[in-house]
């Protein structure tokens, strides 16, 4: 890191929150419909290499339609586990199960490492932000959770017009923090949005790699969130 730190960023789903309902299962649920029963370990594997093979191609989607990007994704990990099904149907069904799945306040927890970094971040004289591609449901679930309050600014892409990993959004969310790009870190579970888009924009950052999907990485990268503290001193 190039200097002390004035602000800590995080990101929100797939860093300090997620589903309640991993997504291996939520496949197996929807090929069982349709007469396929694959192993929840081959199906995480294949979602894995998929996350891997897509990350690009994910960050480059900014605000456009997105169903050509599922349909591919989705097309890729049938082929990992060697499923030939009707895609059309298929894709449907998953496309309906993901959307109410995550539409669902009741369905998003926090990893339990997210809580107990942010009470002890909250407890230092140090910033605390969140920068998150997301709509208006990612506030209603931040107030559920009881997890708004450690946040200052948030700053959410569908309230300002710009995503990760653009600039502007981190950007933004410098400026409403007064905080200089070298003196934050941004926290984010994607190479390609999080880390790339935060250096993009002169800030450090680092990976939480929780399933070990971008081994490669060429940047900091950590499992999980107590690890963090080794940079930022908590």
């Amino acid at each position: 890191m190039t200097e002390e730190l004035d602000v800590v960023f995080f990101d929100l789903g797939g860093t300090l929150i997620d589903v309640s309902v991993p997504r291996e299962q939520l496949w197996a649920n929807v090929l069982s419909r349709h007469g396929k029963n694959v192993d929840l370990s081959r199906l995480a594997a294949s979602i894995k290499a998929a996350d891997r093979d897509m990350d690009d191609h994910l960050a480059s989607i900014q605000g456009m339609d997105e169903e050509p990007f599922w349909l591919e994704f989705n097309s890729r990990v049938l082929e990992g586990v060697g499923v030939d099904v009707a895609s059309e149907e298929v894709a449907s069904d998953l496309s309906r199960s993901f959307c109410r799945l995550v539409a669902d306040e009741e369905k998003w927890r926090d990893y339990p490492d997210a809580r107990p970094l942010l009470e002890d971040l909250s407890h230092r004289d140090i910033k605390v932000g969140l920068i998150s591609n997301a709509t208006n449901l990612a506030r209603r679930v931040l107030r559920r959770l009881d997890l708004e309050r450690y946040f200052d600014p948030i700053v959410i892409s569908s309230e300002i017009g710009h995503r990760k990993p653009s600039r502007e959004i981190f950007y933004t969310a410098l400026d409403r923090a007064g905080a200089a790009p070298s003196r934050s870190i941004y926290i984010g579970d994607k190479p390609a949005v999080d880390v790339v888009g935060a250096k993009n924009a002169g800030m450090n950052a680092i990976l939480v790699d929780r399933e070990d999907t971008f081994p490669g990485a060429q940047c900091f990268r950590v499992r999980d969130l107590e690890a963090i503290r080794t940079f930022v001193r908590v």
